[in-house]
């Protein structure tokens, strides 16, 4: 079969693969790569090694993965600071991480919920004013905005 080198390789491989679509956590390689290892019988130490070189070639990088993650989603999905770190927190950022980030970069909650709300009200045009207000109050919520910041937007 494999000598442990060849299994180290077989499992960057698989790796390289899973990092090729979007940037991962540290835990969702981990999670990864053991369930290849049920499948083809790799030992934790040897996961252990794959994660250990994929950070040191900085394509596993936590930080890094917040920095982008948060980006990503303010552009596409804006959200709440709540929403963003529950996410980040879901798949598998450690919660000292997240917090420096928002502590490091400041979140204007303000501009993402008009933002959401602007592309939201391109889909209520043919409703009522009190139903799209009642139909985005119910959408930023979702987005986990609060109530102060609903209110500023919708009197906008």
């Amino acid at each position: 079969m494999f000598d442990e080198q060849g299994h180290i390789q077989r499992l960057l491989n698989y790796a390289y693969f899973f990092l090729k679509f979007r940037p991962r956590t540290k835990k969702e390689v981990n999670d990864y790569l053991n369930k290849k290892s049920k499948k083809y019988h790799f030992s934790q130490e040897i996961i252990t090694e794959v994660i250990k070189q994929l950070e040191e070639e900085s394509l596993v990088n936590d930080k890094s993965f917040i920095s982008w993650f948060v980006d990503q989603r303010s552009r596409s999905k804006p959200k709440s600071r709540f929403i963003l770190t529950s996410e980040l927190l879901r798949l598998g950022a450690k919660k000292d991480q997240v917090d420096q980030y928002f502590s490091e970069h400041e979140i204007d909650e303000y501009a993402l919920a008009s933002l959401a709300a602007q592309r939201k009200l391109r889909s209520l045009t043919h409703l009522s004013f009190e139903k799209q207000k009642e139909k985005l109050t119910s959408f930023l919520l979702r987005r986990g905005f609060s109530f102060e910041i609903i209110k500023q937007v919708i009197q906008k």
